[in-house]
């Protein structure tokens, strides 16, 4: 049987692989956490982590079992406040984008604290830093629009949305019912910042229809989009499940691809965390 204590340590330096400030939040020498490490290590017999760089990250193996050693240690505390007859209050984190914080999950979110079976504590998140949150055990329940379902974790579809196009109620586009990227020629865009998924999809679109656009800003963010649009900056492209203030119309973006977002958990989760998701589900 695994010593707690050498779970223990490993949860506490998977909260950011840093050995020396394990040492800190455990009251414990480098040394010691190294010498807890690499016993865990041994005894499970693969590699929990590998230095990368200058800096240390877990592996795949080392993901599942710090997930493993805070959810033994949720079931161990939970445990010892029924048997002392003790009524504290539980914490669900959940990881998710702004967003859908803002524009998907609110009503669940509110739905769920109103039973004031837990409280909710919202980590913001983009979709591969909500995943591996989930993974690590430092969130119970992440939201993200995802391209596919990841297999390793359990998921369960919230919606679907449409990408829309948003212009002041003035412009051109707010006479359709629905837009194309051919109509975007020459618009200035508030467009997603450089190097993530939603700039490189829409640069792709754009360019296989030869559609030519100025980027006049860049965003993250959908309430920061709708704002610049707002102050005429430029059009904006956001999800369809946005509030769209009313001095904007949105119209949807025939040629994107629908987004579809997911709620995503660790296998067997707490029964608090099931209640949150089904309120996500409910909700919509």
């Amino acid at each position: 049987m695994i010593p707690s204590e050498w779970l223990h340590a490993f949860a506490v330096f998977a909260e950011d692989a840093n050995m020396s400030r394990a040492a800190r939040r455990l009251h414990l020498s480098q040394p010691a956490v190294h010498a807890q490490l690499k016993k865990l290590e041994a005894e499970i017999g693969v590699p929990l982590y590998r230095r990368v760089g200058r800096g240390l990250a877990l592996t795949k193996e080392g993901s599942v079992v710090a997930a493993f050693a805070r959810d033994e240690a949720e079931r161990v505390d939970a445990l010892l406040r029924e048997l002392r007859g003790e009524t504290g209050e539980r914490c669900v984190v959940l990881a998710a984008g702004g967003g859908a914080i803002v524009h998907v999950l609110g009503g669940g979110v509110h739905a769920f604290t109103r039973k004031g079976a837990a409280r909710v504590e919202v980590v913001t998140a983009d979709a591969k830093h909500a995943l591996d949150l989930v993974r690590r055990g430092l969130a119970h329940v992440g939201v993200a629009a995802l391209d596919a379902p990841p297999a390793d974790l359990d998921v369960h579809e919230l919606v679907e949305t449409p990408q829309v196009v948003v212009a002041p109620r003035d412009h051109r586009l707010a006479k359709k019912r629905s837009a194309t990227l051919a109509d975007l020629e020459g618009e200035r865009i508030v467009a997603p910042p450089e190097g993530g998924p939603q700039r490189a999809a829409l640069d792709a679109a754009l360019a296989a229809h030869h559609v030519k656009v100025a980027v006049s800003a860049t965003a993250r963010g959908w309430d920061v989009v709708l704002r610049l649009v707002e102050l005429r900056v430029g059009l904006g492209i956001v999800n369809g499940t946005c509030t769209i203030p009313r001095a904007l119309v949105a119209r949807p973006l025939r040629e994107l691809p629908r987004v579809t977002y997911y709620a995503f958990t660790r296998p067997r989760p707490r029964a608090d965390v099931v209640e949150l998701v089904r309120a996500f589900i409910a909700s919509r």
